[in-house]
């Protein structure tokens, strides 16, 4: 088990890429040269925020362990914290049997976070 992110949800948008940044990654997107934004920075910035915002996450996506996130915190502005279980190789069954039993010992089905003002871009 570990915490799905290193911090509290952030404000919707607030993760995205400057308008220049976009402008680029479109541009380089049309031209096929991906190498392009590893050579001016772009992904590794993008990079290094994703992964100190969700360090643990993607370790599992890359060894192909099932996981899930399981909303079982809440913050003191009423959003989700997700905690993250992680299951044996290939033992999904027992995975899928956890949310069922925390939800009957702690409901949230019936939580809902509060709607939040989009960040402009």
């Amino acid at each position: 088990m570990t915490p799905v992110l290193a911090r509290v949800p952030p404000p919707i948008g607030s993760l995205q890429p400057s308008a220049a940044e976009k402008k680029i990654i479109r541009a380089v997107g049309r031209v096929k040269a991906g190498w392009l934004l590893k050579r001016i920075g772009i992904a590794k910035r993008l990079a290094a925020e994703t992964f100190s915002f969700i360090p643990w996450t993607p370790v599992f996506n890359v060894t192909g362990q099932p996981a899930m996130s399981v909303p079982l915190c809440w913050s003191d502005h009423d959003l989700p914290i997700g905690m993250h279980f992680v299951g044996r190789f290939a033992d999904e069954e027992t995975l899928f049997r956890l949310p069922g039993q925390l939800e009957r010992a702690r409901p949230w089905a019936h939580r809902k976070p509060p709607l939040c003002k989009p960040v402009s871009p």
